[in-house]
């Protein structure tokens, strides 16, 4: 075999291999087009769907907003009328205090011709009280046997009645036609400090009225402690303790100033706490209320407060989506 068919034997190989060479290409390229705008479709979808899910929490939103912003309008209203119904309160309830101080008043000044009488048995008046109580004061108190008491009438407390023996009985009220004949009456019984009847002994005070009663109980333990320690002391109307030291009087205004005051002096006392009822820790509440947010004059309230808080809640929401946003030029 010659060179030259040496040559012409290899030369379809070779053209062969060169006119295969460009089909291959073209179809490699042909794929790639097609994987890229498959991925290219994806983006547009992928960012069709992101714009519609991105429209629909704008209008999410943007109906948060506007309920956000109703919300702060009515509790701006609500704070409003907090506010006014505190003072509304407040002085309500100064003029509560008020008239049950003018009440426990009047109703002292009905009761100042009474006397109360503590410790006498039951029945042993009978069926007139008025009469007992003729018989029963004036010999014990030092009066003439002619003296006219002239005690309008009586009655027992209006509770119910003991039924142990071991009880203690009802106190007897009595009204005197003369103050100074009750309170002369008061004044013999407390010279005499010790008054019985058929060996029993009984006890004479004013009458007061239950409020003030109920506060002058409460220096019994106080008064108690004074006599042992033989110390002087008055309890002047309405429920206040006088006590005279050898340093100088004092005059208390109630019983936890005396208790106090008395045990830091020594004296063995249990040291009563000031009372604290609901109507004063609700109105304590009320008073230290303080709105959230926003400075007041008064009641008053920015008109253009909810816009301007609108506006800020969507800034925020804006910078928050701002961190989940494609960088269009990356590096």
């Amino acid at each position: 075999m010659t060179a030259t068919e040496d040559i012409g034997e290899c030369m379809p190989l070779n053209v062969a291999s060169r006119s295969s060479s460009p089909t291959c290409g073209m179809s490699e390229d042909g794929e790639d087009d097609a994987s890229l705008r498959g991925i290219l479709n994806e983006i547009r979808d992928f960012r069709r769907d992101n714009k519609q899910q991105l429209a629909e929490i704008k209008q999410e939103l943007h109906k948060t907003n506007d309920r956000l912003a109703e919300a702060e309008t009515r509790i701006d209203e609500a704070e409003t009328a907090l506010q006014a119904m505190s003072t509304l309160v407040k002085r309500l309830s100064q003029r509560q205090a008020d008239m049950e101080a003018k009440l426990i008043d009047q109703e002292g000044r009905a009761r100042r011709d009474n006397i109360r009488i503590y410790g006498i048995p039951e029945d042993a008046e009978g069926n007139n009280v008025t009469s007992f109580l003729e018989n029963l004061l004036k010999e014990p108190l030092g009066f003439p046997p002619d003296t006219e008491l002239k005690i309008e009438r009586a009655h027992r407390a209006t509770v119910p009645k003991p039924t142990g023996t071991h009880l203690k009985p009802r106190s007897i009220i009595a009204k005197f036609a003369s103050y100074r004949m009750k309170e002369e009456v008061i004044r013999r019984a407390w010279q005499k400090r010790e008054v019985f009847y058929n060996n029993t002994r009984f006890y004479i005070d004013h009458d007061y009225p239950s409020a003030i009663l109920k506060r002058r109980v409460e220096y019994v333990e106080a008064k108690k402690i004074l006599k042992e320690r033989k110390t002087k002391f008055q309890t002047p109307y309405p429920a206040r303790l006088r006590v005279f030291y050898n340093d100088g009087t004092r005059l208390y205004q109630s019983a936890t100033e005396a208790t106090e005051d008395m045990a830091s002096r020594g004296f063995p006392v249990t040291i009563i706490p000031a009372p604290d009822g609901p109507d004063e820790r609700e109105t304590e509440l009320l008073s230290t209320w303080q709105v959230a947010g926003r400075r007041r004059v008064g009641a008053a309230i920015t008109p253009d407060r909810a816009p301007q808080k609108k506006k800020a809640s969507q800034t925020q929401f804006k910078e928050k989506l701002q961190e989940f946003r494609r960088d269009p030029h990356p590096e």
